[in-house]
């Protein structure tokens, strides 16, 4: 899942804890704590130990994915669709030029060809 690694980040240093002591009161490995501040990814019993840590809702740690999304209008990326085949020769992967993001879709300029695609078939973007 997404997280607010920001949030988590300044909210460990409100509290003047390290990674370590934010592990340990969240009862999570110190690895574990480096990564979700680096990559911003987490899983659901990580959150929930956060969310129990920082005594927050666990909804207060996820990323606003528009916020995020919005962020990568007019750059460069690689769009992983996640479409499971039996065919090894399919590539279920896009790279192009994201021009304009909606609530459920957004374009995908390649060349000077568009492609729009539906957020919710997108499995990972990554930036250029």
């Amino acid at each position: 899942m997404r997280v607010n690694a920001e949030l988590i980040l300044r909210m460990r240093k409100d509290k003047a804890w390290s990674q370590e002591e934010l592990a340990i009161a969240a009862g999570l490995n110190l690895r574990t704590i480096q990564r979700i501040e680096k990559e911003a990814t987490a899983s659901l019993q990580s959150m929930k130990a956060l969310a129990s840590a920082f005594a927050v809702n666990i909804r207060d740690l996820e990323q606003e994915e528009s916020a995020m999304l919005s962020e990568l209008v007019g750059k460069e990326v690689w769009i992983v669709m996640g479409i499971t085949v039996i065919d090894p020769r399919f590539n279920d992967s896009l790279k192009g030029k994201i021009v304009e993001i909606n609530d459920s879709w957004l374009k995908l300029v390649q060349k000077d060809k568009s492609i729009y695609i539906n957020l919710s078939q997108i499995k990972r973007i990554v930036p250029e």
